[in-house]
């Protein structure tokens, strides 16, 4: 029988043994550490995609909302979509419209002028698990935007438009709004964000030859032959594309209105100039150059108001108020007056507020009750006026006046002839 004290093949077993599970557990730490480092880009990509997936649907769907007019400060709001971000640790950055790092060595800042990135409707972002490039649908067009006289415009630094790029891991809310520039005839997701980067866009394809001269001016301006409307023109190719060419020359002509040039010669396939006027009605522009079909669009010069200021009471009929003023074209006027009226009333019997009558140049306008004691505005019936110097009289039409029976009185502050 063998002895267990003599057993010697006990005593080797047990330091095997644990040998093989010390290997066994370090394998298992090892996968287990080489899984996590494969797990953290994986999730991060997951995170970042799943936010761009959310923005890019709703980009597409802002397309079909409403587009504010970039050269129109009236113009309203565009559709607008904001959306919050959170960029993880291991994500360099996320851009909008084109690639801030074209030549990937990691410098967003160094981008060479002759190297063209994306024309807009991109997203792109970068991580520890390299680069990707997100397309958008072709008609989504993202630019960088610049806060400018109290509204966002397109950042053109440079005579250049820019994507936009956030750097740096936390979180972000970034807003877009859809905006119209009716020189390229293109909208744009304009941001609402201006970064110090670069991410230069080439909106223009350089193999594009010019077919016609496009034309655009502001929709009116006053006939005061000082108010300015820009005039733009802009080439485009056969398919109606923005064409870039340089030192193209561009004859305009106008059928009313003092041009302040009437030859031009395009930068990037486009130039500028202004346009005054003083006298009432349509100016037809037309931009021409050699060898392109030529390309015309209308002005409206309305007439500037004509503001008699009275700041007067009417207290009877034998009293009124007149002033002079010029008109320079054969017009029809609207004529509003500004002002208000006191009553007079007799207990069980009725209420009569003050009439006011017109007359220009002694022809009665019209004749309004002025049933208020607050100031507002009635409009007469246009008249018809020659070029020429007129005379305007007020007058009160239906006096009445009785102790604590109230007065009928007219207070006109001003009246306002529009053409």
């Amino acid at each position: 029988m063998a002895s267990l004290i003599k057993d010697e093949h006990g005593t080797m077993e047990i330091p095997l043994r644990f040998v093989v599970y010390v290997m066994i557990t370090g394998s298992i730490i090892v996968l287990f550490a080489i899984g996590i480092s494969h797990i953290k880009p994986v999730m991060t990509q997951d995170s970042i995609e799943k936010q761009i997936g959310a923005m890019k649907v709703s980009l597409a769907a802002m397309q079909s909302g409403a587009a504010r007019n970039l050269i129109d400060p009236a113009s309203p709001g565009g559709n607008i979509r904001t959306f919050k971000l959170v960029l993880p640790q291991d994500v360099g950055y996320l851009a909008f419209g084109a690639d801030p790092d074209p030549d990937n060595d990691g410098n967003l800042k160094n981008t060479e002028d002759d190297i063209l990135t994306d024309r807009g409707n991109v997203i792109i972002y970068s991580s520890t698990a390299g680069k990707k490039i997100i397309p958008l649908d072709e008609n989504i067009q993202i630019r960088e935007g610049i806060f400018e006289n109290g509204r966002w415009v397109i950042n053109n630094e440079g005579g250049k438009q820019y994507g936009m790029v956030l750097s740096g891991n936390g979180k972000y809310e970034l807003s877009f709004e859809l905006v119209y520039d009716p020189v390229a005839k293109e909208r744009y997701a304009l941001a609402h964000f201006t970064d110090d980067l670069n991410a230069v866009i080439n909106p223009y394809d350089p193999s594009v030859l010019p077919n016609s001269v496009w034309v655009y001016a502001n929709n009116w301006i006053p006939a005061d032959g000082v108010t300015d409307a820009d005039i733009i023109v802009q080439l485009k190719d056969a398919r109606g594309r923005n064409a870039a060419n340089d030192d193209i020359e561009v004859d305009l002509t106008a059928s009313g209105g003092t041009l302040g040039r009437a030859n031009l010669t395009t930068t990037k396939g486009r130039a500028r100039t202004n346009i005054t006027s003083d006298i009432v009605g349509t100016a037809m522009i037309t931009a021409s150059s050699s060898g392109l079909n030529q390309g015309s669009t209308y002005l409206t010069v309305k007439q500037v108001p004509i503001v008699l200021v009275f700041e007067q009471w009417l207290y009877s009929e034998d009293e009124e108020l007149t002033a002079s003023f010029s008109t320079t074209q054969d017009l029809k006027y609207r004529v509003s007056f500004n002002g208000n009226g006191t009553k007079f009333s007799v207990p069980f019997v009725g209420t009569w507020w003050a009439n006011s009558s017109i007359y220009i140049d002694g022809a009665k306008v019209g004749e309004e009750m002025f049933d208020s004691e607050m100031i507002i505005d009635k409009e007469f019936p246009g008249i018809a006026l020659a070029a020429g110097n007129h005379t305007m009289n007020v007058k009160m039409t239906n006096e009445f006046s009785l102790p604590f029976m109230g007065d009928t009185n007219i207070y006109v502050e001003r009246i306002t002839l529009y053409g």
